[in-house]
């Protein structure tokens, strides 16, 4: 009796084990996933910015952006098209191709926030970018620009 006792506690100690590493090796997987997907994220935001405002390629706007694309910067229209009229008016500037600096890229889930330095009309910039990707499209867009001013009130990097 005491033999079948022991024997059937064994065998739920190790089926238990079982389980509980399949559970581990379930999220293991789930989280490298994840991972996955954010470097993705990563690399189409990235890609998707150079292409777009330092090649100052349109076609680049269909290529990466949803075609419901929400834009949160309230002078620029929604949409694809907002954003090709946005690059047009920046060509027309005089704006030349520039190789976009990015200083950080970080990625929660579906968000990408890139922090980037380029020049605008002679001036330098730094922007902070944040994009929500949907379907490996940009879906939705907000940021925040600071302009290098002429006149420094302190001396530590923007960048």
């Amino acid at each position: 009796m005491k033999v079948k006792l022991i024997a059937a506690i064994l065998f739920f100690a190790v089926n238990l084990t079982c389980v509980q590493a399949q559970k581990v090796n379930h999220s293991l997987k789930n989280k490298n996933s994840v991972m996955k997907q954010e470097e993705d994220n990563k690399k189409i935001a990235s890609t998707a910015y150079q292409r777009i405002f330092g090649d100052l390629d349109t076609s680049a706007v269909d290529e990466y952006m949803s075609k419901n694309f929400l834009q949160h910067n309230p002078t620029i229209a929604d949409g694809p098209e907002g954003v090709k009229a946005l690059v047009k008016m920046l060509i027309s500037k005089g704006i030349s191709h520039q190789k976009i600096e990015f200083k950080h890229i970080v990625a929660d889930g579906d968000i990408v926030i890139l922090h980037s330095r380029y020049e605008m009309a002679g001036k330098e910039s730094r922007f902070i970018d944040i994009y929500r990707l949907e379907n490996g499209k940009l879906a939705e867009h907000w940021d925040a620009m600071m302009q290098m001013p002429d006149r420094r009130a302190n001396n530590n990097p923007m960048f």
